[in-house]
């Protein structure tokens, strides 16, 4: 739903948190809705794709150079990820919101990422 006019209401609620300095998370195509509405110019980010974030942003993406091609990466309290990265868009979350020690949200995420099987074989 992030293409549709309904999201557009979500703009004051993510400028407002933004000015704040409130932690924001958008992934997939909530990159790219961050991305139409300029919401990355100013910090580093990521999403489905520099092309997809181009397209969707048109005149009102200017920080190409901002892009990293990573799983999710956070900045000035934003976090963006691409489609595929929840396991890393949650990290970065938490890391963000001080949840627990850097080890344990490290430990939580390695133990989701690997799976049980791998980490205690038979």
């Amino acid at each position: 739903g992030w293409s549709t006019p309904l999201a557009d209401n979500v703009v004051p609620i993510v400028r407002k948190a933004i000015e704040k300095g409130k932690i924001v998370g958008a992934i997939c195509n909530g990159a790219s809705f961050m991305a139409k509405h300029g919401f990355l110019n100013s910090v580093k980010h990521t999403g489905n794709g520099l092309e997809q974030l181009r397209l969707w942003g048109g005149e009102n993406y200017t920080n190409p150079d901002g892009y990293v091609h990573a799983q999710a990466i956070s900045d000035k309290n934003i976090v963006t990820a691409n489609g595929s990265a929840t396991l890393e868009f949650a990290k970065e979350l938490l890391l963000l919101l001080e949840n627990d020690t850097p080890e344990r949200i490290e430990m939580y995420y390695q133990f989701n990422k690997q799976g049980f099987c791998n980490l205690f074989p038979e």
